[in-house]
């Protein structure tokens, strides 16, 4: 045991990466699947960090500089995907991925607090006439330079584009293709173009 985490694998042929600079607070993996790799890159940040994985084959990759607060579920398909770039802050997020699906956060991305982000509905909307399902999941990316506001989620399909911004508590349901935009609304829009954003805290 890492000091600040507490790592617990049952399973098979997983792989965990923890590079000797990264840091840990009251933070835990629970791997009961097989296969899985989770890679925790240089001087990055975990607190409260709550990783379940009882799937197997999938990838959890947090880069190097990244602050992250959150819960990671990837429980009864296999092989999904969770990246998250460099430098990039998570200040509290249930990341659900699921049905094979990946969801990618980019570099210097800033997201709040509260958050969710899911490839997958996690329950089947089934067509009465047909049988057919008609909610397959979908990948989750957001590029470069994204900074999400608290209490938003973001749905399978979303696509954000990098310097853009998305509003408190807003709703994304798709991919847009425009970069430096402001997103807001449930379900989400494009409300402003043209911007970009910056860090440090003002007030």
């Amino acid at each position: 045991m890492t000091d600040g985490i507490n790592v617990r694998d049952s399973g098979v042929g997983n792989l965990i990466s923890i590079s000797n600079s990264a840091e840990f607070i009251n933070s835990e993996i629970i791997i009961s699947g097989s296969n899985n790799h989770v890679s925790i890159g240089p001087g990055a940040v975990l607190s409260g960090v709550r990783m379940q994985i009882s799937s197997n084959g999938n990838v959890v990759e947090i880069a190097s500089a990244c602050r992250v607060t959150a819960q990671v579920i990837m429980k009864l398909t296999d092989n999904n995907r969770l990246n998250i770039g460099h430098g990039t802050t998570v200040g509290g997020c249930n990341f659900i991925c699921g049905e094979g699906r990946s969801i990618v956060i980019g570099k210097d991305c800033m997201l709040a607090w509260n958050l969710e982000i899911r490839t997958t509905d996690s329950h089947a909307i089934v067509d009465a006439a047909s049988g057919a399902r008609i909610n397959p999941a979908k990948d989750v990316i957001v590029d470069d330079h994204v900074w999400v506001g608290a209490h938003a989620t973001l749905l399978k399909g979303t696509h954000i584009r990098r310097n853009s911004v998305v509003s408190m508590r807003s709703v994304v349901t798709h991919a847009f293709g425009e970069e430096g935009v402001v997103l807001g609304g449930s379900p989400a829009r494009i409300i402003r173009s043209g911007v970009t954003w910056e860090r440090p805290l003002l007030g």
